[in-house]
């Protein structure tokens, strides 16, 4: 009987550690599993302000704040994620080519994501 009791023991402590590390991924956002980056992307970023406001399949003209250049937004689409974040990837077209920002919100605010598929956007 001693040795039902150290085993249900040793399965409790495990239970235990596994529920901790559950708790402490949930607090943190996902430890290795996160795709989020760490830094908030500035709302005055004209790529997320348009990410923030429109819808599926709409389209503008925005001056990228980095360069000046003028760049061609599209919203390919809007999803939630399995972290149960509201996400939003655009399509950013300039004269240097095509790139595609993924934006995911975090509290009243927007990040960075990296996606998990490459190269997985539908054409236009």
């Amino acid at each position: 009987m001693g040795v039902g009791l150290n085993r249900f023991g040793r399965g409790l402590a495990t239970g235990g550690l596994v529920a901790l590390l559950l708790a402490a991924c949930a607090e943190t956002g996902g430890g290795a599993a996160s795709s989020i980056a760490d830094a908030p992307a500035p709302i005055t970023d004209p790529v997320v302000a348009f990410a923030a406001s429109a819808s599926p399949g709409a389209e503008d003209g925005v001056v990228l704040a980095g360069t000046g250049q003028t760049a061609r937004v599209r919203m390919v689409r809007a999803y939630a994620a399995a972290s149960g974040r509201e996400c939003r990837e655009v399509l950013v077209r300039t004269g240097g080519g095509t790139e595609t920002r993924l934006l995911c919100r975090a509290g009243t605010g927007w990040r960075e994501a990296r996606p998990l598929i490459r190269n997985a956007t539908a054409s236009p």
